[in-house]
């Protein structure tokens, strides 16, 4: 009789539905940093209501307009992507002569990322640990993709489309969890990032899918990813409760519609199919 072929990545969802079931939500940022509410780097303002959610869910903590980046003696460089925001659209009354909000205006800013002769706040680390242990096949699987990482002490992990860049925290600003260590929470962050990076329209082009169900729908997407890149290549022997408790987290904003998990694992495989496809055969059987 023919051995039947183990369907692995069937095995990963299932176990993650029993992970969910049994952990629940309460999940915990494993990394710390100067994270605060995007700023605009000249006037010293937060950014507010939308923008500041806008802002937030592309990772963008500093930020200003050309002209603004340059009275401070700082350029966007040359190919720069602006980011459209609304400012509001303030007049001083005839009568009163106070100023009154009549509205809002459109007005592009860009991120410093973007920007020469400004150097962001950087964190007083002190004695600071690195507390993950280097996994070289796995920093090698990410390597071969050749995504764009940059690392930053603001506490950001995150994927912009606009600029196609992955931020991430430093290593040293990861810590362990109740349920995983250091090196468990770094890893599960890179490969979450490196699969919403898959997205791109000139990759798997989901980001961009017209009938794509959402931010919410996304995460499920990113994560389920993790977990199965996680078990594939070492990282974790099982899947972890932190990554249940994330994903519960979403699954609320889908109505706790658990179809969704099995749509996400979907394109979660498909993601990590592209990925396996720019990764050296030898390496990846290596690394599994």
């Amino acid at each position: 009789m023919k051995k039947q072929k183990r369907d692995i990545e069937a095995e990963i969802t299932n176990a993650i539905e029993a992970a969910m079931n049994e952990h629940g939500t309460g999940w915990i940022k494993p990394f710390s940093g100067l994270c605060s509410i995007p700023t605009n780097v000249v006037t010293g303002k937060e950014y507010r209501g939308l923008n500041a959610l806008w802002l937030g869910i592309m990772g963008i903590s500093h930020a200003a307009g050309y002209g603004q980046w340059q009275t401070i003696g700082a350029q966007v460089r040359k190919g720069g992507k602006g980011i459209g925001i609304t400012a509001p659209l303030i007049v001083k009354d005839k009568k009163t002569e106070d100023k009154v909000l009549i509205g809002f205006r459109p007005a592009t800013i860009f991120d410093a990322t973007q920007v020469d002769g400004w150097e962001p706040p950087v964190a007083d680390d002190g004695d600071k640990v690195d507390q993950t242990e280097v996994l070289a096949k796995v920093d090698q699987y990410i390597v071969n993709t050749g995504a764009r990482i940059t690392e930053n002490d603001q506490g950001q992990a995150c994927y912009i489309p606009l600029l196609d860049q992955i931020k991430m925290p430093r290593r040293c600003d990861f810590t362990a969890t109740d349920t995983s260590d250091a090196t468990e929470c770094y890893y599960s962050t890179a490969l979450h990032e490196l699969i919403h990076w898959t997205g791109h329209k000139s990759r798997c082009n989901r980001l961009d899918d017209k009938s794509k169900r959402g931010y919410a729908f996304e995460e499920l997407v990113a994560e389920i990813g993790a977990v199965m890149l996680c078990v594939k290549l070492g990282v974790s022997v099982e899947v972890r409760a932190d990554h249940a408790k994330y994903l519960n987290g979403w699954l609320k904003a889908l109505k706790d519609d658990r179809k969704y998990i099995s749509d996400a694992a979907k394109l979660a495989s498909k993601a990590i199919d592209y990925l396996d496809s720019l990764q050296v055969a030898e390496e990846i059987q290596q690394a599994a």
